[in-house]
């Protein structure tokens, strides 16, 4: 449970994984870029190491179910209105080859409380059954895990599954001498989660399942298509270095601002909720910077990316200086009731910079503000989660 782990891991793993040159896309990695991203894996895993040291356990005890009954259906109406809205339940509309555009599915402004809601009280109940081992905590987890799949969003369930796993080994860390039994888990779901990618591909070019097309979208290099490896594992390789490919374009190719008013830009546009930023800049005008990519629908590009288009190489370690002061003023702030839930959040929106930039995307970073909410209506005896309210340490 520690997102300065989390981001040494997956820049660490971005690297390695792109060193492997599999698509013919990406541009060479240049040594100013490689020694930055280094520079900033040392630090994080540096102020991980304090952040393990400060760490402190305050599992949850649930006394009472009246409110997970309530919530879960409350949670449900809602998703049931985005099925309404939409005309079906997306999963079953590609199963049945039915027209269907993800960008477009669900309540506009409504849709995005559900999603944030839902993955967050997803996470919460996964915390709630670990403290409580009871089984109906994990059935209503399970229940609210499925909607990911409902909906076709293979995001937002790696999104709840990675949350739910540095939960599992925060409350079981000894059970990481068997790392080794969690590869093949792994394994089968990166493999899965190629192959749903190859579902929906083909079904867009009015197909059958071609693991090969996607291939073709990635530029794949001989040696990745004469390799052992399956083609549904290029899907893995592409999630992984793309955007640190996009990154690199972007430096490459991007017009360099240095000023105090293309800083407030950045300010807005990367530090801030996407859904109040676009907000901003509508009402006032303000432009938001291009941003160089690679060859394909493969737009994402870090954390950094829309940094440098805004400011440089200066754009860059401003937001570096700023993800690493992020854990340890949002942990200030969290109560015990919620410190679970808030890190594993926490931890997953580190997990994945090196995908995108997690702090403006609202879809995953709105989530941290449940467990401060909820936090403070407890303490205010306003609302709670819970019936009761009891921690054990």
């Amino acid at each position: 449970m520690n997102p300065y782990f989390a981001y040494s891991f997956s820049f660490f793993m971005a690297v390695a994984v792109y060193l492997l040159g599999w698509s013919e896309a990406y541009p060479p990695l240049t040594k100013s870029l490689l020694g930055f991203l280094l520079l900033t894996i040392a630090f994080h895993f540096t102020a991980g190491i304090f952040w393990r040291k400060a760490s402190t356990r305050f599992p949850v005890r649930l006394n009472d179910d009246f409110n997970i009954i309530r919530i879960t259906l409350f949670i449900w109406i809602l998703w049931i209105a985005d099925f309404t809205y939409e005309g079906g339940i997306p999963l079953f509309k590609i199963l049945w080859n039915e027209p269907y555009n993800y960008r477009l599915f669900g309540i506009p402004t409504l849709h995005v409380f559900i999603v944030t809601f839902s993955s967050f009280y997803t996470i919460y109940l996964f915390h709630l059954f670990l403290s409580t081992k009871r089984k109906f905590v994990l059935v209503i987890y399970i229940l609210h895990l499925f909607a990911a799949i409902l909906i076709y969003s293979r995001a937002m369930f790696m999104f709840n599954l990675c949350a739910s796993g540095f939960l599992f080994l925060w409350y079981k860390p000894k059970y990481v001498r068997y790392i080794l039994l969690i590869i093949p888990i792994v394994i089968l779901l990166l493999y899965l989660f190629g192959a749903a990618g190859n579902m929906r591909v083909s079904r867009e070019a009015n197909s059958k399942y071609d693991s090969e097309l996607f291939l073709q979208k990635g530029q794949a290099t001989n040696n990745f298509k004469e390799s052992f490896i399956p083609n549904e594992f290029f899907w893995f390789y592409i999630y992984t270095s793309s955007p640190l490919a996009n990154l690199q374009q972007n430096i490459n190719n991007a017009d360099r601002h240095v000023s105090w008013s293309w800083f407030f830009k950045m300010v807005n546009n990367e530090m801030i909720f996407n859904f109040i930023s676009k907000r901003i800049n509508s009402i006032f005008g303000i432009p938001h910077p291009g941003e160089y990519t690679i060859e394909g629908p493969f737009n994402v590009s870090t954390v950094y990316s829309r940094s440098f288009s805004h400011l440089s190489w200066t754009g860059m370690f401003v937001m570096a200086i700023f993800i690493l002061v992020i854990p340890f003023i949002y942990r200030m702030f969290l109560s015990p009731a919620y410190l679970g839930s808030g890190l594993a959040l926490l931890s997953t929106m580190f997990l994945f910079m090196a995908y995108d930039n997690t702090i403006s995307f609202t879809g995953l970073s709105f989530q941290l503000c449940y467990p401060l909410l909820f936090g403070w209506l407890e303490k205010k005896e306003i609302f709670s989660l819970r019936k009761a309210t009891s921690y054990s340490s």
